[in-house]
């Protein structure tokens, strides 16, 4: 019905599909937009390969794909800030400012400190290295987008820790390396999505102790069972992340079976939603801060019982 790869509406017209069939297509849900006026059949899986297609369908030449773009074609998806995941624009790098390119389609950023070590080659298309990418977007993207994808880059291994924030260095006294310098301290490998991510960084604002990630939670014979997203450990107390878009129903019930046996074990596990994490509610704060008090107070006078015993 569809062209086999990336195409406009006016490829697939002139290929004979009318006008109200591609209307009845759109509302059925049948095509996805991939970057604004460019489509695929919504049953085409996301793929880096697609990801190449889409771009060098808009891409100019003498540009170098760079933050969210580069991060997308290196497979280490980013979400919105709205929670799931979009497509970003097509953005790139020039050294000069006359050089910029004019089409709608891509966001240009001037980058005047751009090294030819910067700059690695996927699929024919210029991007920026995964070091670079993970630099630029930890001092560029707001606070929790940063934190969100360079948690990414290190739990796909595009990146490692002590490289990533030794490279800051070059960046010394210029725009967004203190926030860079932040949120290399507060990265971990361990997160598995962006809302854990973003669930993460709301807790270390709250001045808590750092929670780890991806607990083990062992059965009576060692064995690891599950992870958890995060939380500590000392305490039982843990934290988990849905984003509606992955849970189904059957997912629900899964969830729910996994929960009851862990709880079973003497953990606490508290369940937060996109709306939850991804809106200035204090509630989140309030709760996840009270929790925490109790454990630790709790522990505190445990520790005393034992003492005086």
């Amino acid at each position: 019905m569809f062209p086999p790869g990336p195409f406009t509406r006016a490829e697939a017209l002139d290929l004979g599909m009318r006008a109200r069939e591609w209307r009845a297509a759109s509302t059925a849900g049948l095509l996805r937009e991939v970057v604004p006026g460019y489509f695929v059949d919504a049953s085409v899986p996301d793929t880096v390969e697609l990801r190449l297609a889409i771009t060098r369908r808009v891409i100019e030449p003498n540009v170098v794909v760079c933050r969210r773009a580069a991060a997308w074609l290196h497979g280490a998806d980013v979400l919105d800030y709205r929670g799931f995941p979009a497509t970003p624009p097509i953005e790139v790098a020039t050294r000069q400012r006359a050089d910029r390119p004019r089409n709608r389609l891509m966001t240009p950023h001037v980058a005047d400190d751009l090294l030819p070590s910067d700059i690695t080659e996927i699929g024919g298309i210029q991007v920026t290295t995964p070091l670079r990418t993970a630099a630029d977007l930890a001092r560029f993207a707001p606070r929790p987008d940063a934190l969100v994808a360079v948690d990414a880059f290190l739990n796909k291994k595009l990146i490692t820790h002590e490289p990533f924030t030794k490279s800051l260095v070059r960046w010394r006294g210029r725009r967004g390396v203190r926030q860079a310098y932040e949120i290399a301290g507060l990265a971990d490998a361990g997160s598995q999505s962006g809302g854990e991510s973003r669930l993460r960084l709301r807790v270390l604002d709250m001045g808590l102790p750092r929670p780890e990630c991806q607990i083990p939670v062992h059965d009576l014979f060692g064995v690891v069972r599950f992870y958890l997203d995060l939380g500590w450990s000392r305490w039982r107390l843990a934290l988990e992340y849905d984003g509606e878009e992955f849970h189904t129903e059957d997912d629900a019930e899964h969830d729910a079976r996994r929960r009851t046996w862990i709880h079973d074990r003497g953990w606490t596990v508290k369940v937060y939603r996109k709306a939850d994490v991804f809106t200035p509610s204090q509630h989140l704060e309030d709760e996840v801060s009270r929790l925490v008090r109790q454990m630790m107070s709790g522990r505190t006078a445990s520790t005393r019982r034992a003492l005086d015993a």
